[in-house]
């Protein structure tokens, strides 16, 4: 065929080539009439040009005798796959999918599946993932609609070829994964705590030494969503915050949502951290044991039923209390005076998972663990002054969760799941003294206990209702059991005998949501909206919230990306911190009629560039908040029934510039983030209404990462971490009031958070070897924590100087202390 000046409408362009040809088309008009259609050269032969009609228009042909062809719409065929670890059947989360002739990178979810739209009867897709060999892999479609695709993990290979690299095109992720896995982080003890990874990510923070809890953009530790496979998690941390209940060996997966939420889980104001547990090996069982500085622990999984039934248990308690028990009754052997604390913590995991068949999976998740503090000290004294004194007391809390999924493929284009759940988590405290003296017998009791309970039940659909269009919709049902407190009081002497409760009344709320978020594809990137309606209800009152989203992501080439977020979040619960038993005591309660929803509004956008070895990122954000909640100074906040006087009610603003980069080169990386935050509020019976930084207004923050591959089994790993001093309230004045007849020290403060403690850093030293032993493996861990042996603040009290003046002093810990753990895997 001669020259032909085609480009435009398709319609045209069939005009101009029935002319020139003499072959006849025959269409419906409106197949054509908005297909655009271009010829990027000159010359073509018939049979080329109806070929690019069929790409561009998606349009296929018929060619009837030899001048006559009709054209119809092409069919195309939604997709769907299962990513699966070639060893053991594991599945594989994020894995990015790339469709030879497709721009888009599509991402296996938490169940390993994965979903994509076709034109084509036969496919190439390369699949990438940071902990598996590179795998191509081709299809011949046919009636055939479910791609079973098995990966080779790189701990297997002897030697690693990878022709393209994971990171060569930019995944379309709304969140930031992270692999515990794959950077072992060491922390105190040599402990391996999955989420010490997450603190690395920009915009993520501890709270401060000696508390529990993460600062994510300015927020408080409970507006952060935790999930344990979609199960909420009230407590993550362990002994004074030093690591989380998370054990690396057992988790599958983490995304950590910081921008605009999956419209499922907006009702927390500052992030969802997803954590998956790995289901179980399918074809053998693994057997895993480590003994450390600061606790054993012991995982086995594998199959019940080859391939389709599996277990995965993990158990890990810490052992302090078991070595300085004896230590300390050798100790006070001779002694009158016997003192024994002990502090020692556990997690139990257990999980099965059940692949019914290609379609139906089934899988329940249940998780036990705490903390427990003990302390007991015996004065006897004989003779004259014959006497026994003793004081008792023990502080725990407990988490227990339990869950059942079940989730369904209905055909290539539907996926269903349905989850149901309980989480519940409970604090104790209980405290007694007695004396015996001259036949005289006196002794008090006081016992505490908190506590909440959830129960969760959803319904989810993931419907690709159109080739570009992705839809998930679902309903859920939450019922919360509040236990604000109970506190027990008992005294017993010669004149009388005194019994106290003090109980509050428990509190049901309940939450019923409903949501829809559809996420559209085009040329390089994709853009969500979304819509969560929740009604709220307590027993006085009931509130009505719509939660929007929008999340725009654009590739604007192979290494260039532009993210931007805009969300409303509101949040229905609350912790209250209290200190009134001078103990950290949290106390989680609803809002009431008096104490409306929490609400934020984020705006967040980030750059990302990715050139050979370096990855770099750079973003802001601002945030919104109304009807924060803080409690008053001094309140009495366990013995008064009208605590909703205690707290009072105002807004707030956080906002801040986050950055990180990682330069990976053949035997070492370097990764280093950095965060600018504010976090303000203005409460108009605080503070005399004037705006004051909040507890959680850390505004640098600097996480450097250094790993030294010294061989294929051995690497050294220098973390280094500051942080800015985090306000508190300290009294403004201090003096001596007779009262009755006696001298009491009254404290008095004037303004809140009118203190910054100093800031906060530390060094780390850890060496990791790997060896593969003829019959197991081992893994060892060596090092040190805080190598320069800063004396992190965790508080303030105010004590006397060398002059008996008053004055600030600081309390730390954690000096420079080793790492140790050695583990052996059969």
């Amino acid at each position: 065929m001669g020259v032909v000046n085609c480009s435009g409408s398709l319609s045209s362009c069939l005009d101009t080539l029935s002319s020139e040809s003499g072959v006849s088309f025959n269409y419906k008009t409106s197949l054509v009439s908005k297909a655009d259609f271009v010829l990027p050269k000159a010359k073509y032969t018939l049979g080329q040009i109806l070929s690019l009609v069929k790409t561009q228009c998606e349009i296929d042909n018929e060619v009837i005798g030899s001048s006559s062809v009709s054209l119809f719409p092409q069919v195309g065929t939604f997709v769907y796959g299962t990513l699966l670890n070639l060893a053991s059947n594991e599945k594989i989360a994020n894995g990015a999918i790339k469709v030879v002739g497709d721009d888009n990178i599509y991402m296996s979810d938490k169940n390993g599946l994965f979903r994509f739209y076709t034109l084509q009867d036969s496919l190439r897709i390369v699949i990438y993932h940071q902990d598996y060999q590179l795998t191509r892999s081709s299809f011949y479609l046919g009636a055939m609609q479910h791609l079973l695709v098995k990966m080779q993990p790189v701990s297997k290979l002897n030697e690693v070829e990878i022709s393209k690299k994971n990171d060569e095109y930019l995944s379309l992720k709304s969140f930031d994964e992270v692999n515990p896995l794959e950077t072992t982080l060491p922390t105190i003890g040599g402990e391996t705590d999955a989420l010490n990874n997450v603190k690395l990510l920009p915009g993520i923070q501890n709270l401060t030494f000696g508390e529990q809890g993460l600062i994510v953009r300015g927020g408080g530790p409970d507006q952060n969503f935790t999930l344990l496979d979609g199960i909420p998690v009230y407590n993550t941390f362990h002994m004074l915050g030093l690591y989380s209940i998370f054990n690396p060996s057992s988790i599958n997966s983490i995304k950590v949502y910081k921008d605009a939420f999956p419209s499922k889980y907006t009702s927390r104001l500052s992030s969802v951290i997803d954590v998956s547990l790995n289901n179980g090996n399918k074809n053998k069982t693994d057997i895993s044991a480590d003994i450390g500085i600061l606790s054993s622990g012991v995982s086995i999984n594998g199959p019940l039923i080859k391939e389709k039934l599996s277990y995965n248990f993990s158990f890990r308690r810490t052992y302090a209390d078991a070595i300085t028990l004896p230590i300390q009754k050798i100790i006070d052997r001779n002694n009158n005076q016997k003192s024994t604390t002990s502090l020692w913590s556990y997690d139990l995991f257990g999980k099965m998972h059940y692949q019914i068949n290609s379609k139906n999976q089934l899988s329940t998740t249940v998780y036990n663990g705490g903390d427990q503090l003990s302390f007991d000290n015996l004065l006897k004294l004989t003779g004259d002054n014959a006497l026994e004194e003793r004081t008792e007391g023990k502080l725990g809390w407990r988490n227990t969760l339990y869950g059942l999924q079940w989730h369904n493929t209905i055909n290539s284009r539907a996926f269903m799941s349905v989850e149901l759940s309980s989480s519940e988590y409970s604090l104790k405290f209980n405290d007694s003294y007695s004396l015996e003296r001259n036949d005289i017998a006196t002794s008090n009791a006081s016992a505490y206990k908190n506590g909440v309970k959830e129960l969760r039940g959803s319904f989810d659909l993931d419907i690709a209702w159109t080739k570009k269009n992705m839809l998930n919709i679902g309903v859920g049902y939450v019922r919360y059991i509040f236990s604000p407190f109970e506190r027990r009081y008992n005294n017993i002497s010669e004149l009388n005998t005194v019994n106290i409760t003090l109980t509050s009344n428990k509190i049901e709320s309940e939450e019923l949501y409903i949501y829809a978020e559809n996420k559209s594809y085009f040329e390089g990137g994709n853009i969500t909206l979304g819509l969560r309606v929740a009604k709220f209800r307590t027993a006085q009152k009931s509130y009505l919230r719509f939660q929007p989203k929008i999340l725009l992501i654009q590739n604007l080439n192979k290494k260039n990306q532009l993210r931007f977020g805009l969300s409303s979040a509101n949040q229905f619960i609350h912790l209250v911190p209290n200190n009134s038993l001078g103990l950290p005591v949290d106390i989680w309660l609803p809002v009431t009629n008096t104490l409306k929803p929490l609400n934020s509004t984020q705006l967040s956008s980030k750059y990302v560039i990715k050139v050979s070895n370096t990855e770099f990122e750079a973003g802001i954000f601002s945030k919104y908040f109304n009807n924060i909640l803080e409690h008053q100074n001094g309140a009495q906040f366990l013995s008064t029934s009208n605590w909703e006087q205690n707290l009072y009610s105002g807004s707030g603003i956080s906002y801040g510039f986050e950055t990180s980069s990682k330069i990976t080169l053949s035997n070492y990386s370097l990764y280093g983030a950095y965060i600018y935050s504010r976090s303000k509020n203005t409460i108009p019976d605080i503070n005399d209404g004037i705006e004051y930084f909040s507890n959680y207004d850390r505004p640098h923050n600097l996480s450097l990462l250094a790993e030294y591959d010294v061989t294929n089994n051995d690497k050294i790993l220098l973390a280094f971490n500051y942080a800015s001093g985090n306000p508190i309230t300290i009294p403004s004045a201090r003096y001596i009031s007779v009262i009755n007849g006696e001298d009491i020290i009254v404290e008095e403060f004037d303004k809140i958070n009118n203190f910054r403690l100093p800031a906060t850093h530390h060094l780390d030293f850890s060496y990791i070897r790997n060896r593969s032993h003829q019959k197991f493996k081992s893994s060892l861990v060596v090092g040190v924590y805080n190598v320069y042996n800063r004396l992190n603040p965790f508080m303030v009290y105010i004590g006397l100087d060398d002059n008996g003046e008053a004055t600030l002093k600081l309390r730390s810990y954690l000096p420079t202390m080793p790492m140790l753990k050695y583990t052996v895997t059969l």
